[in-house]
């Protein structure tokens, strides 16, 4: 499974956009999370011409990892005739914000339906199960990373947590790993985010290969982080 990206940035670091990765297999897109400035990524890239419905993944609730959603939703049910499901662990305690997100945008309960995680199960080819994890991240927010199961291992996508010790359990298991891709921060202070020092202490050299750096707060993040062995995710540009 191959997560594209349309955007790698921290909120605050609006020329890299908003971090978010999808996949699309059989007509299906699989979003997860749609910052401010996903809506326009996905109509400049014309991912909605090559699908017949979006499924969507929303690790929590600030404005970065879900501010267009309702854009998305509404240009979805009123204009192309998509069908937006929203991926959904069962009881998830962000349920509600997300609620109260779309219905100030004005999303009925018509355009949009959501859909429990084992739902999924199963029944596509890039992974069998998805599922959303409890992390850390806000102290006022309930925030989730996100773990596939995929005929190549385990797929981590951290979102936005400074919480190191799923990724420490899943290198000490003995489960294949594909890939994990890491909320990365290059300042060393208590904000949320994981600073690439942790990163790079935690990580063993053999596994840097596995580790894709993204949620860049910097241009310095990123020369770190290539200069100490990881990866760094590139943002797609549909070309002309």
């Amino acid at each position: 499974m191959e997560l594209i990206f349309l955007g790698r940035g921290a909120a605050f670091n609006p020329k890299e956009g908003n971090n978010s990765a999808y996949f699309i297999e059989d007509g299906r897109l699989f979003l997860i999370d749609c910052g401010e400035s996903v809506f326009e990524r996905i109509i400049e890239n014309n991912l909605l011409d090559e699908v017949k419905e979006i499924n969507v993944m929303i690790t929590h609730t600030h404005s970065d990892h879900i501010g267009s959603l309702g854009s998305l939703i509404m240009y979805c049910y009123l204009v192309r005739k998509i069908p937006v499901y929203i991926i959904m662990k069962e009881n998830a305690l962000h349920k509600n914000n997300i609620d109260l997100y779309l219905t100030s945008c004005g999303c009925d309960n018509n355009s949009y339906k959501y859909v429990n995680e084992e739902n999924y199960d199963n029944k596509f080819k890039s992974f069998s199960s998805i599922r959303y994890i409890e992390t850390h991240h806000a102290k006022n927010l309930h925030c989730y990373s996100l773990v596939f199961e995929t005929s190549r291992g385990i797929v981590y996508y951290s979102s936005d947590s400074d919480d190191i010790s799923y990724i420490k359990e899943l290198l000490s298991s003995d489960k294949d790993i594909d890939k994990l891709y890491v909320d990365t921060n290059s300042l060393d202070a208590d904000n949320g985010h994981l600073y690439i020092g942790v990163l790079d202490r935690e990580v063993p050299y053999e596994y840097k290969s596995k580790i894709y750096c993204m949620h860049i707060n910097n241009d310095e993040c990123i020369e770190m982080a290539k200069g100490l062995g990881f990866n760094v995710v590139d943002i797609y540009k549909k070309e002309n």
